[in-house]
Formats: C-alpha cells, structure tokens, sequence
C-alpha cells in the first residue's frame, strides 16, 4: 500500500508530465500556425508583384494607345490644313479659265481703243468703249487679277514671254522696250504672261542674225 504522501507526489509528477505534454503540443502547433502564416504571406506577396507587374505593363500600354492618338491627331491636323489649303487654291483659281477669257476682250476693247485715236468722229465709240472696259477692269481687280508692269522691268520668263529682241540705247540689256500684249497676274500666281520686246546688246543681234 502506498502512503497518502507517496500518493499525492505521483498525482503531482501525472500533473507535471501532461503540464508539459500541453505545453509541447502548443508549441508545435504555434510553429505550425507561423509556417501557415509565412506561407500565406509569400502567396500574397507573390500575387502583389504579379499585380505590379500586369499594373506597370497596362500603364505602358496606356502611354502607347496615347502616343499613338497624339500621332494620329497630329496626322489629322496636318491632313485638314492640307485639304483647308487645296479648298482655298481650288477656290481661289476655280475661275481661272473664266478671267482667262475675259482677257481677250479686254484685249480686243484696248485694241478698238488704238484704232480710234486718230477718228475725231469715232468719239462717242471712243468713250463707250472706255467704259466698258473699265467696267471690265473693276471686275477682274475685284477677282484678285493684276497686269504685270513690263516696260522698263527686267525680263522675266515666268512673267515675259520674248517674241522680239531688239538694239536700243535707251534701254539696258534684258530690259523689255515694248510690250505687245499685256500680262496678267490673279493673286500672286502668273495668269497669262505678257508678250515683250526686249532689248539685247549690239553683239548679241549679230550672233542672232547670223543663225
């Protein structure tokens, strides 16, 4: 039999021993929440750099789309001032043909006015073909159309067209002397260039005579 006192120190060591088995059991399952935990952690920073990664890659694309609208704007804007320039000029030259024509009336009313320079009688004629050729001319200015100054200007070959040459002294070399029919701009483009005479040096009328 054991003693009351031998009794009570083995309760104590069962006491102490399932203290520890407890104990134990609490710390392996701690250790094996921490490894859960660092687990779970490693998964979630797995999944943040994998979100960064597909974030950095749509703000790449995003900059790429903008670039390429700028771009695209930008070719947009240069092909509206193209087509805003090509409507301008069409508009601006749509009557060209027109004015053109017009101009061998003027022509044929200045040439009528000549003819009556020495016709005291044709004086009526005179002053209505005056006005009407200068009713012609106000429509042509208001057309943007302008006759080129010839006589006395240097010879130009978008303005002048040469028809003669001629030996004068009274005019530099390359100079238009005479102006047969007259030239015209619209705007600042050449509308018909006027047909010249223009003075050359005595050499140069010699080279041209022996051809």
């Amino acid at each position: 039999m054991f003693k009351k006192k031998d009794k009570k120190e083995l309760q104590e060591k069962a006491k102490l021993k399932e203290s520890k088995k407890y104990k134990s059991m609490n710390k392996e399952e701690i250790i094996r929440k921490l490894i859960e935990k660092e687990e779970v952690l490693k998964n979630i920073e797995e999944e943040l750099s994998e979100t960064r990664k597909m974030v950095q890659e749509k703000d790449n694309l995003s900059e790429e789309y903008l670039k390429h609208l700028e771009r695209l704007q930008a070719d947009f804007d240069n092909y509206k001032k193209r087509q805003e320039k090509k409507q301008k000029e069409f508009i601006e030259f749509a009557n060209e043909r027109l004015l053109n024509n017009l101009l061998s009336v003027v022509d044929n009313l200045e040439r009528a006015l000549d003819s009556t320079k020495n016709n005291k009688n044709a004086k009526a004629i005179k002053e209505g073909v005056n006005n009407t050729l200068k009713e012609f001319n106000a429509i042509l200015n208001k057309e943007g159309v302008k006759p080129i100054q010839s006589i006395g200007h240097r010879f130009d070959p978008y303005k002048h067209e040469a028809v003669m040459k001629t030996e004068t002294d009274k005019y530099s070399e390359d100079i238009v002397t005479e102006e047969f029919q007259k030239g015209y701009y619209i705007k600042s483009k050449v509308l018909r260039p006027a047909m010249v005479k223009v003075a050359v040096s005595t050499k140069e009328k010699k080279d041209t005579d022996k051809k």
